[in-house]
């Protein structure tokens, strides 16, 4: 394989209405956002390391656990902001200081069941296929969205996608939903686009369990559900191994 110039980028905002403080909400002993930290610095695979964030504190836990900090305007930290120009933001600022890469990955701190392997074995699937863009998907599992509904003011249903697709499940093709575990772009095309999700995006499968994202609480639930399960089952920790000792719990509690 080629030896390109990679940079990783984890966009974490501080703002969060369905989880207060969700990207370092304690997980296993860690701020949630360190599991992508050591995911991404165990893969051997980027020269640099860089978490955007409106946040001093986690900036400080980004500086903690080995990533880089790069604080990010306040207009790019909104609801509304595009994850796309948070990494726009994220590249002038190194373009500026005469910072090069090939491509880029894009790891979401939410989805922290995702480990090292994962981003290697996609970054080769990324290499293989030549793409100029990859999105991590996960397969459906247990809903069918052919048979989405939606619901009027008094209650009625109406099919989402019409009901050409009231069919046996079995006769459904497979279908994915994207997960902000690892998104990879090579980097002209990005600049030019302005998207992950470009002309002849590719998909990258990977396990439902540890491409989860996590945005609500029962997400948080079901994620430790799946740590217990896992490591029950298999009688091996799944999350990424961190060798740096926790964040101290009294600097996130004085900032609470």
């Amino acid at each position: 394989m080629e030896n390109k110039s990679l940079i990783a980028i984890i966009p974490a905002r501080s703002g969060s209405k369905r989880i207060y403080r969700k990207n370092i909400r304690s997980f296993w002993g860690h701020p949630m956002i360190a599991y992508t930290i050591a995911a991404a610095l165990n893969s051997n695979l980027f020269e640099q390391v860089i978490v955007s964030t409106d946040s001093p504190l986690i900036g400080n836990i980004a500086e903690w656990y080995g990533a880089k900090y790069l604080p990010r305007p306040t207009h790019l930290a909104t609801d509304n902001a595009a994850l796309a120009d948070v990494v726009l933001n994220v590249l002038d600022n190194l373009s500026a200081k005469g910072d090069k890469f090939d491509a880029l990955c894009q790891l979401m701190p939410n989805c922290p069941l995702r480990v090292n392997s994962d981003i290697i074995e996609h970054y080769s699937l990324f290499e293989s296929r030549n793409s100029n863009f990859q999105i991590s998907v996960v397969p459906y599992r247990g809903v069918y969205p052919h048979w989405a509904l939606t619901r009027d003011e008094d209650g009625r249903g109406n099919w989402l996608f019409g009901s050409e697709y009231l069919v046996l499940s079995q006769q459904l093709g497979t279908s994915y939903c994207p997960t902000g575990a690892i998104w990879w772009a090579k980097l002209p095309n990005f600049l030019q686009e302005r998207t992950f999700y470009g002309r002849s995006f590719y998909l990258a499968p990977m396990d439902a369990n540890r491409g989860i994202d996590i945005d609500r609480v029962e997400e948080l639930e079901l994620a430790d559900i799946f740590v217990r399960g896992l490591w029950s089952k298999n009688n091996i920790y799944p999350l990424e191994k961190i060798a740096t000792k926790p964040f101290p719990e009294e600097v996130l509690d004085a900032e609470s």
